[in-house]
């Protein structure tokens, strides 16, 4: 199976693997360019980041079954814990650990839980059984001239071995040193390149350069800070893996997703001030465990490994960007994180990842070729088209995951909301017609457009505020009628 045009890829993590499997599988020969090592053949350490548990909803499991590989959907959710309830953990009025059970899903749907490494090995793996796919990694992107569709990498292993080699750097000329460097890189031509780099993607920054593009970077004035939470002493879960635990107070949460091996990960978000705070003075940890996040210490960690462990992480930042462009012309596309990035309290980022490659793909690819298989990888207009349908799309995911942080931090809504929700559960589950359901249903096992949903959002808020003002006029007229009655 052999076609015309070369697909590279930059960043082989889940959404660019999925994207060259989605490639491979069309007939188009495709490279992928991963900075990182080759997660199939090595076993050292890891970044946090890579650690943290991630969710995989209904939406990036159908784009994975858009790949159309016999059994990856299967082998993916093997690794997965399937979590169909938040359990919000408080006090109550006389100081008891207090549990509260909060459904995901009126039918029963669930979130799965596992590990990054996870789905990308798998991803991986079935990539490199595909004949017209190459992957290679320790490869960085040092360059990319978008109108010659000509991307230069750097090998980032070739690099100097031993202290005598970096001593005689020092006494080598210019040209011996630019005669070093040619060798460790090289240019590669293409005719479609995808960028799948992640936050900091190095193809959007030369994207940046060739077009004018609005571009919005903010943070979350908070940070991250992974745990690792142990099994029992039995070897049992020290916590219920039906849940996603959350531990919510004021303007901080504390998170713990089930692992597959029946330890934890738990993720402690704070102010930056109170994480600085906390650096200056590690012996305020437990005390402030104990008031923020009752019962983490000590039923998952001893105050002693929680401070060994917060002295030792790292304490990530919650970026979220938005990219008012996110091609060019017919040559170029992002997806996933390069394109849009997300703070993780929705569980989103990497569903909405995939997704996009499956609509890409699906959406827009596909029909404008007349098929699956066609000498042209992107016929013209495509990568335009998509970039105005997808953009709306992932900034309002973007601005929804970064509001769920109020959520999380709220724990037990009030009464209000939770009748509502309620109301919209109900009417979700036995009244389907009627495309009444929570937001929460829409986006995570759903797959209509995230705008859509929140508009749908909105008006359901605005009805069920109509009806609630009205049955509680309802109701205060016929007391005032009742008591002047009696007073007649």
């Amino acid at each position: 199976m052999t076609s015309r045009d070369k697909v590279v890829v930059v960043g082989g993590g889940p959404v660019g693997a999925l994207a060259a499997l989605y490639t491979a599988r069309r007939g188009y020969q495709v490279e992928v360019y991963e900075f990182r090592d080759d997660p199939l053949a090595t076993s050292g350490p890891q970044s946090d980041l890579s650690l943290i548990p991630v969710t995989i909803s209904n939406r990036g499991f159908r784009a994975i079954d858009g790949a159309k590989i016999p059994g990856l959907t299967e082998d993916i959710s093997g690794y997965s814990i399937p979590v169909h309830s938040r359990m919000v953990h408080s006090k109550d009025k006389h100081g008891e650990l207090r549990e509260t059970s909060m459904p995901y899903s009126p039918n029963g749907e669930c979130i799965h839980i596992m590990q990054r490494t996870s789905i990308g090995q798998r991803l991986l793996i079935a990539l490199q059984k595909q004949p017209n796919a190459k992957v290679f990694f320790n490869q960085k992107l040092v360059a990319c001239d978008l109108p010659n569709k000509i991307a230069t990498f750097e090998d980032v292993k070739k690099q100097p071995q031993n202290d005598e080699t970096e001593r005689s750097a020092e006494r080598t000329t210019i040209a011996e040193a630019q005669a070093r460097q040619a060798d460790r890189r090289k240019a590669v031509s293409y005719d479609y390149i995808i960028g799948a780099d992640g936050a900091h993607s190095a193809l959007r920054r030369y994207l940046m350069r060739e077009s004018n593009i609005d571009y919005e970077q903010s943070y979350v004035d908070a940070r991250w800070c992974d745990f690792f939470m142990p099994p029992n002493p039995d070897g049992l879960r020290s916590l219920d893996p039906g849940h996603l635990h959350v531990w919510p107070d004021k303007d901080r949460v504390f998170i713990a997703l089930p692992d597959v091996d029946s330890s934890s990960r738990g993720g402690m978000v704070a102010p930056v001030a109170e994480f600085n705070r906390l650096k200056e003075h590690p012996e305020e940890l437990e005390a402030f465990f104990h008031s923020s996040y009752p019962g983490v210490i000590p039923n998952l960690l001893s105050a002693e490994s929680a401070r060994e462990q917060f002295s030792k992480r790292e304490h990530l930042s919650l970026l979220s960007i938005k990219c008012g462009q996110i091609g060019y012309e017919n040559s170029c596309v992002l997806l996933g994180d390069s394109s849009h990035t997300m703070p993780p309290f929705y569980g989103m980022g990497m569903n909405t990842g995939l997704e996009d490659v499956r609509i890409f793909f699906q959406d827009f690819l596909d029909p404008a070729r007349g098929g699956l298989y066609s000498d042209t990888f992107c016929p013209e207009g495509v990568t335009e088209a998509y970039t105005k349908s997808r953009i709306p799309d992932v900034q309002t995911m973007t601005d929804i995951a970064c509001k769920h942080f109020d959520e999380l931090k709220e724990g037990v809504p009030s009464t209000a909301v939770i009748a509502r929700k309620q109301v919209e559960s109900n009417l979700e589950k036995y009244a389907p017609a009627l495309d009444c359901a929570p937001m929460y249903s829409r986006i995570v096992f759903g797959h209509e457009r995230f705008s859509d949903a929140q508009k749908k959002d909105w008006y359901q808020k605005i009805l069920f505020s109509t009806l609630l003002t009205s049955v509680l006029t309802v109701c205060t007229v016929a007391t005032i009628v009742q008591v002047g009655t009696v007073l007649a």
